[in-house]
């Protein structure tokens, strides 16, 4: 029980870092690139949106809706349940990933330290989630 509590905090973290690391031109300074600030500013006032969301067509602003995805995955991943597990599973792979790939495909290249960062630690966590589905019996 002791282990599972501590898996969850450090969940929860991960995502709390995330969350700062989009939410503003400074949060480059936590991965220790904060010349990266002025480059991270322009790209963050808008994004073109995916073919495959809500925010298809409109874009949007990426500080708001993925931050807000992080901070979700945050306060899920603190509480337990499996089903909770399941749902983050899903959350990352068809709106998290998505958003990540347009960030990519979009942003200018002297961004991409922050967003390998943000895409291992997004796919390490998936790698968890998957692992943990396999070991209870999900598909």
């Amino acid at each position: 029980m002791k282990n599972e509590s501590r898996i969850r905090q450090l969940r929860s973290t991960r995502y709390r870092r995330l969350a700062a690391l989009h939410g503003g031109p400074l949060g480059v300074a936590l991965i220790g690139r904060p010349e990266l600030a002025p480059s991270f500013e322009r790209a963050m006032r808008h994004c073109p949106g995916h073919p495959d969301l809500l925010c298809a067509g409109a874009g949007g602003v990426p500080r708001v809706c993925f931050v807000g995805k992080m901070e979700q995955l945050a306060a899920s991943s603190a509480r337990g349940g499996e089903s909770r597990r399941a749902w983050e599973r899903r959350f990352i792979e068809r709106e998290v990933l998505p958003c990540l790939e347009v960030f990519e495909r979009e942003f200018p290249r002297e961004l991409e330290p922050m967003l390998r960062y943000t895409r291992d630690e997004i796919e390490a966590d998936l790698a968890y989630l998957k692992q943990r589905s396999r070991a209870v019996g999900e598909p």
